[in-house]
């Protein structure tokens, strides 16, 4: 009897081992899943800050960008087939109060599309942040043009984020302006300040 226990107390100690080994596997898989999903979410995150930070690069280089230079450089960069998950890259100019009407003329006197340019939401502000340039200039885009971020707390909070820091910053959660079909999709926004040349 007492061989009898110790072969079962033996069996049953084996199979709890085993079972044990085979949840720390299965574990150590999940983990290493993660790590990976992680770290493909980090690389695609950077990937697109470096075509921010290349917007950057040619405003720095260029005297003046008008909205032709912006969607050559966009066009060039390809995102559809180099960076799939971009809607668009933008730029939004900061308008004072004092600018606003001078502002809205000047983007209404170049025609087409944008004779009927305005800021949105309507108000009075402290300041506004235009869209401005946002390519590729399809039909969601175009529903950006004119929109004010800074009039949205999350927009706002990581516009502000970036400009402090100088550094690229990710909004939190937000819907699009652009979301214009019935599947509205919660999309995020990634920052990063162009400074005037004496900044």
């Amino acid at each position: 009897i007492v061989l009898l226990i110790a072969m079962t107390a033996t069996i049953w100690g084996g199979l709890i081992v085993k079972q044990v080994e085979q949840q720390q596997i299965k574990r150590n898989i999940f983990d290493y899943r993660v790590e990976r999903i992680r770290d493909a979410i980090t690389n695609r995150i950077i990937a697109y800050q470096q075509v921010l930070h290349s917007g950057v690069g040619l405003f720095a280089a260029c005297h003046s960008i008008n909205r032709r230079a912006w969607h050559s450089f966009v066009e060039k960069l390809q995102i559809a087939e180099r960076y799939p998950g971009i809607q668009g890259v933008g730029f939004s100019q900061l308008i004072l109060p004092e600018e606003k009407d001078s502002h809205i003329r000047a983007i209404q006197a170049e025609g087409g599309f944008f004779e009927h340019y305005t800021l949105r939401p309507a108000g009075i502000r402290e300041q506004y942040t235009s869209i401005i340039y946002l390519e590729p200039l399809d039909l969601r885009n175009r529903q950006a043009i004119g929109y004010d971020m800074f009039s949205e707390s999350t927009r706002r909070i990581a516009m502000e984020r970036a400009r402090d820091t100088g550094k690229a910053a990710l909004s939190g959660k937000v819907t699009l302006v652009q979301e214009i079909d019935e599947d509205v999709q919660a999309g995020f926004l990634i920052y990063v300040p162009v400074y005037r040349a004496d900044l």
